[in-house]
């Protein structure tokens, strides 16, 4: 593994880090959310540059998006309408 030395730091080390704390903000949240009405999923991603906090949504309802929060412990929170999710 590697990364682009910038004034002797590695770029990816700083992107791991970055990951582990959306990661460690993520199992805290997780069974909290699970259990609210119309959540089907919870995810990392990025968005600009930044991690995020992914909420998947099983339909868009006024109501269960209400309810979800926008940010997670300063990680910004993204809901996603993703339908139902079925084991493969």
């Amino acid at each position: 593994m590697g990364g682009q030395a910038l004034g002797g730091f590695i770029a990816w080390r700083r992107h791991e880090r970055a990951v582990a704390s959306a990661a460690e903000v993520k199992r805290r949240h997780e069974s909290r959310l699970m259990k609210m009405r119309g959540v089907v999923g919870v995810g990392i991603g990025q968005k600009d540059g930044k991690e995020i906090i992914r909420i998947y949504v099983e339909k868009e309802s006024p109501k269960i998006l209400a309810d979800l929060p926008q940010a997670l412990d300063s990680v910004p929170v993204e809901i996603v309408v993703a339908g139902t999710f079925k084991a493969l």
